[in-house]
């Protein structure tokens, strides 16, 4: 029992070390020494025990989190029959719209592609477990319309909104504005504000609560999605397919 203190330690201090490294989006041993006033020796042992198993990588003096949280979080997903919900109006939705489609969730500050849909005509270069930006993804901007002011502060003052196209929001009055305008027409738009060329449209799902579950995001080139597509097809399906998907999780909890 005497060594229970010590054990619980290590394990918080490997926590620490891992959230660190995720939110730096990578770090060098040094400054995970620094930052969390361990020894550089105390670091190293954490860094070989997390990479023997899988959970970090190294690449030159850089540490990343590795793809075993993504498997770990695909076993969790696959088990909740909430996301099973999800998985399935995804597929449904890039076969019924011809376009790659989406199913995202907001962890952390970031929006997760947890459930992608394309073929070959459709790429539009994102996979399962890519991480995006709230204010340049359609997805993060429906959810940011669904949250309450204050956290809305929050996320963008942790996001900085950095600019990735020449027609990123960067501004975050100018992209309130766009979210009270989201919250209108029931829809986000992202035009071009992630990559170039590209156009999206996101819808949020809610829980029973009201709070976001995710969001269906629905993407492609900007001579296949038009304002008159989005208008008359890809919105409106949208967001039958998010309150269809809200009404099945509503039975799941009940």
């Amino acid at each position: 029992m005497g060594n229970t203190g010590k054990r619980v330690n290590a394990v918080g201090n490997s926590l620490e070390i891992l959230h660190l490294i995720k939110s730096e989006e990578g770090a060098r041993l040094s400054d995970i020494a620094t930052q969390l006033e361990l020894s550089k020796s105390t670091v190293h042992s954490h860094l070989n025990t997390l990479q023997s198993y899988g959970y970090i990588t190294k690449k030159g003096e850089i540490y990343r989190l590795g793809l075993k949280f993504f498997h770990v979080g695909q076993h969790t997903r696959n088990r909740n029959d909430r996301y099973q919900l999800a998985k399935e109006k995804t597929s449904e939705l890039a076969e019924s719209l011809n376009h790659a489609v989406d199913f995202d969730v907001e962890t952390n500050g970031k929006i997760m592609v947890l459930f992608h849909e394309a073929n070959e005509s459709t790429e539009v270069g994102l996979k399962e477990g890519d991480y995006l930006h709230l204010h340049t993804s359609s997805t993060g901007k429906a959810i940011l319309a669904e949250l309450p002011e204050k956290r809305v502060t929050e996320l963008l003052d942790r996001e900085r909104m950095p600019k990735e196209t020449e027609y990123t929001i960067t501004e975050p009055d100018n992209l309130r504005e766009e979210l009270r305008e989201t919250s209108e027409r029931g829809y986000a738009i992202v035009d071009q504000e992630w990559l170039e060329g590209l156009r999206a449209v996101g819808v949020a799902v809610t829980l029973p609560d009201g709070s976001p579950f995710g969001a269906l995001s629905a993407g492609g080139p900007t001579y296949r999605l038009t304002t008159e597509t989005i208008e008359t097809d890809v919105a409106p399906k949208l967001m039958e397919t998010a309150k269809e998907l809200e009404d099945e999780i509503s039975r799941v909890v009940e």
